[in-house]
Formats: structure tokens, C-alpha cells, sequence
């Protein structure tokens, strides 16, 4: 999957020369710390209500090409790991008391681009193009007990294969103001919708005391849309004198994600997910 995106951003790269070879060209490379709060907290399962913020370090190539004064096109990608661990002590689970120990780990990919357009001095619009990959690491050792602290049954759980994979377009508009001749503000607001695919297939073992039995169960694999906005703010620096510009911002990206479950086993409701960041881009002007 990293492959495709390398092979998009190269792609991109060679073509836009032979569109326009007066256009101005922005390379750089973006990293920052990002939280996430992931969907599966509202699907009800055992344990999921209680996933946490997963957190960790998100990087990847920014590019952008003015083709006018106007006129502009821009790539940017996101890669990394966010992962979370929690415990449950004595938790009520529909007859049963929990105890377990739980982990959650994303392998994430966002490829974002835009076309804008300028719209005088200050603003813009723009139309873009998202796409998102989640693999997802999921897995707990659980301990469930009657009312009397009993144990009636321990499970051993992880994901065998887990993932959504999800495309859409987005519109939005951006603000661009010089508050010098060397600083400058923006933010840009956008809607995005996509649709794709959920997949969660999973491995269980379990039994009272020893030994451990496995337990198959039938793969989920779904398809799903999600709605939501993304709003990125930003302050940056431009030195000139063939120096990079230098960017610190923030991201917030509230989503729902639904999925088509022609069975009803998951909630049939939207599934909040939340995206918040702070980053620093260096890029060059050419």
C-alpha cells in the first residue's frame, strides 16, 4: 500500500511539468502528534466502549504546484501508528463481571489532494480528492466472572485481519492572510464524504481455567460511507532568501462512519470518529 502512494506522489511530480512549465513548485515534509478516538468504540462490543485516545506520530510528503496566480494543486499524505491500552476492573458485561487487559493499534494512510482557485486576495476554494487506509490491531485477555466472582470463562482475542478502506470527495474553503511581510495565517474548512469497505476478521480462544478451545466466527466484511469536516489551521514563516517555510498547525477532523449491516449485528447509527493534531511542515519553494 505505501508503494501506491509513492508511485501517486511520483506520478503527480512528472506529469504537472508538461501541464505548465511556468508553474511554482512546494516540496516538503510534514510530521506532528496526533490523537484519535476510532468508531469501534461505539459498536458495543466487549471492551470497545472503553478504547481510549489512541496517540502517536503521523509524517509525510506535502507538495503543492501554482500553476497561476489563481490556480493551484497540492498532495499531501499522512503515515504512522497510533495505539492505545487500557484495562476494565469488575465492569458489568450483560451477566457477567470483567476483568481484562486491552490493546489498540491503527497503521494509518491519508492521501489527501486539492485543486484551489483563488477567490481575491484572501480566500479560496477548493476541491479535493481523499483517501483513507486503517489497519487495525485489536486484542485482549479477558476474565469474566458471576456476580459472586466466579470465573465462568477467560478468552484470549486479537485480530487476524482488520482494516477499512475508504474514498470520497471533499469541497472546502480557506482563509489566507499576511499578518507581515514574513508571517502569515490560514485555515481551511472542508466537508468530505467517501465510501469503501469494512473488514474484521478475528480469532478467540476460550475456556474455564485450562485448556484454552478455539472459536471460529464468520469474518465481517462490510460496506460502509462516512460523512464529516475537517478544519486546519495554521501560522507559518517565510524567510525568503531561498530559506524554507517553515509551518506549525493543528487539525481537527470529525467523521461518522456508518456501516451496511444487512444483518443487524453492529449499532444500526453513525460511529463518531475524531482526528486532533498539531504538526510542523518544512517546505521548499522552487
Amino acid at each position: 500500500m505505501k508503494h501506491k502512494i509513492t508511485i501517486l506522489c511520483v506520478v503527480c511530480m512528472l506529469l504537472v511539468p508538461s501541464i505548465s512549465f511556468s508553474a511554482q513548485y512546494m516540496l516538503g515534509v510534514r510530521t506532528g502528534f496526533y490523537a484519535w478516538q476510532p468508531f469501534l468504540k461505539a459498536i458495543g462490543a466487549s471492551g470497545m466502549d472503553d478504547i481510549d485516545w489512541g496517540t502517536g506520530v503521523l509524517y509525510g510528503p506535502v507538495m503543492s504546484i501554482r500553476f497561476t496566480e489563481d490556480l493551484s494543486l497540492s498532495l499531501s499524505a499522512l503515515l504512522g501508528q497510533q495505539s492505545t491500552s487500557w484495562q476494565s476492573q469488575n465492569k458489568p458485561f450483560e451477566s457477567n463481571m470483567i476483568f481484562g487487559d486491552y490493546s489498540f493499534t491503527v497503521y494509518r494512510a491519508d492521501v489527501d489532494s486539492a485543486l484551489s482557485y483563488a477567490l481575491g486576495q484572501y480566500f479560496k476554494i477548493f476541491a479535493g480528492y481523499k483517501y483513507q487506509y486503517l489497519k487495525l490491531d485489536y486484542k485482549f485477555t479477558e476474565i469474566r466472572t458471576n456476580s459472586s466472582l466466579a470465573v465462568q470463562e477467560i478468552s484470549v482475542f486479537y485480530t487476524d485481519n482488520a482494516y477499512t478502506n475508504a474514498h470520497g470527495p471533499a469541497l472546502g474553503i480557506g482563509l489566507n492572510y499576511p499578518l507581515s511581510e514574513t508571517y502569515f495565517f490560514s485555515v481551511n474548512v472542508s466537508a468530505l464524504y467517501m465510501w469503501g469497505t469494512f473488514y474484521f476478521k478475528s480469532k478467540r480462544f476460550a475456556g474455564n481455567i485450562t485448556p484454552l478451545v478455539p472459536q471460529s466466527g464468520d469474518p465481517i466484511d462490510l460496506s460502509m460511507y462516512v460523512v464529516g469536516f475537517n478544519v486546519e489551521p495554521v501560522i507559518g514563516i517565510n524567510p525568503g532568501n531561498s530559506l524554507p517555510i517553515v509551518i506549525l498547525g493543528a487539525r481537527c477532523q470529525l467523521a461518522q462512519f456508518n456501516l451496511k449491516d444487512t444483518q443487524g449485528e453492529l449499532p444500526d447509527k453513525g460511529l463518531d470518529d475524531t482526528i486532533l493534531g498539531i504538526f510542523v511542515s518544512i517546505v521548499y519553494m522552487f
